[in-house]
């Protein structure tokens, strides 16, 4: 059964592996990315996403997200995050929330450190 936590685990697990079809794969096709601070919307729909983080998981080989706390609500997934391999000797702090819709991720919000 895909619920909002196993939806939210495997894009992570991808993430991790650096595995762009599997990372796709968690989201929905109109997927969109949203700077939460900003509002901007900085990915658009799944090819705009595997091109994104498919060049990402390419060029950042040590990529790792460390999940230090997950918030599960309904349909939403609160993820507090450390990121290494994004910044060369610097761990990035993140806040990813994720909408889940039918067991995808439908939309994203994301705050960095």
């Amino acid at each position: 059964m895909n619920t909002p936590e196993s939806a939210a685990q495997r894009q992570l697990d991808a993430y991790n592996a650096r595995d762009i079809t599997a990372f796709c794969a968690a989201y929905t096709s109109d997927v969109e990315l949203i700077n939460l601070l900003t509002g901007e919307v900085f990915c658009s729909g799944i090819e705009q996403m595997r091109q994104r983080y498919g060049r990402q998981f390419e060029q950042c080989s040590e990529l790792h997200c460390k999940l230090t706390k997950r918030i599960v609500c309904g349909n939403v997934v609160i993820d507090e995050e450390q990121v290494s391999g994004l910044v060369a000797g610097q761990l990035v702090h993140a806040t990813a929330i994720y909408e889940i819709q039918e067991g995808f991720i439908a939309r994203g919000w994301f705050v960095r450190e």
